[in-house]
């Protein structure tokens, strides 16, 4: 399924005035829009039929056809919850009415993430983490907080990672990345400057690179040779990332058990190795 409109929802804060106006009509208005041809969708939107190809192009369609094949398809699948509209918390809102929200958001953004997965892309980088020396991770913020999570989580499996916590030393660290290592980036935004830069110098070193970012263009997903996309609706009022953290950690709890998974005999091995593994115990691989 390709997820006609998470893929619209994600990239519209990127998009023209005239290309958000037909990426909001076809979200407020799903399944009109699989009934409407080119010309009638770019008249409802006070648009063109070329603005309406240019954004299918977007998204990663090759024409109007292809979205609305797509787009039937997803709401025959999902249903009402491929079109669910989202919430936003503010400042006048009931404790009870927070608690719901923020629950909401967080639970719907961990399902958006499982639609944008790539099993194909998932594969490869479990096998670049298999043949890896050492596992270099990088992030900055409520991003490096994943990084060190995912630091602790291969640590448990003796692979060889790093993670510093300032940017002048991951900087540092990307600039001795080589062939032989692999790099993973955290950034929701997919826009910081520091990542950026630690991606230039671990490709000019000649080191693979994975992102784990949002479903939007930007230069970290252009530069990284494999993208892990997440997906998050971060609430404006809010005073740090909450879905997108969760989105990210739930990524890289999927990679990290696919990577023991690949690996189990030597995995069951280094867990009773190190005492966090106990013989007969059905839950090898989410012991803490």
């Amino acid at each position: 399924m390709q997820n006609v409109l998470l893929r619209l929802r994600e990239v519209q804060p990127s998009l023209s005035s005239t290309e958000r106006q037909i990426a909001q009509f076809i979200l407020d208005n799903p399944d009109e829009t699989t009934t409407l041809t080119i010309r009638d969708l770019a008249r409802r939107s006070f648009s063109s039929p070329s603005s309406v190809v240019r954004i299918c192009r977007v998204i990663g369609f090759q024409g109007y056809k292809e979205l609305r094949h797509a787009l039937t398809l997803e709401l025959a699948t999902l249903g009402e919850n491929g079109s669910h509209r989202e919430k936003d918390i503010t400042p006048q809102d009931s404790l009870q009415e927070i608690v719901e929200k923020v629950t909401h958001k967080n639970i719907q953004s961990l399902l958006d993430t499982q639609r944008l997965l790539l099993l194909d892309e998932l594969e490869q980088c479990v096998e670049l983490i298999a043949n890896a020396r050492t596992v270099l991770l990088f992030g900055i913020g409520s991003s490096l907080c994943v990084a060190k999570d995912t630091y602790l989580k291969f640590l448990r499996l003796d692979k060889p990672c790093v993670v510093n916590e300032d940017s002048h030393s991951q900087l540092l660290q990307a600039r001795n990345a080589t062939a032989q290592d692999v790099g993973i980036v955290f950034s929701y935004s997919g826009q910081t400057m520091e990542m950026i830069q630690c991606i230039k110098e671990m490709k000019a070193g000649g080191a693979p690179v994975i992102a784990v970012t949002r479903y939007y263009p930007s230069e970290v997903a252009q530069l990284a040779d494999h993208v892990l996309y997440v997906a998050a609706n971060e609430s404006l009022f809010r005073n740090g990332a909450m879905s997108s953290r969760l989105s990210q950690l739930n990524v890289m709890d999927i990679l990290y058990t696919a990577y023991a998974s690949r690996n189990h005999e030597d995995t069951m091995r280094r867990l009773t190795k190190t005492h966090i593994y106990k013989p007969g115990d059905p839950e090898v691989l989410t012991q803490p």
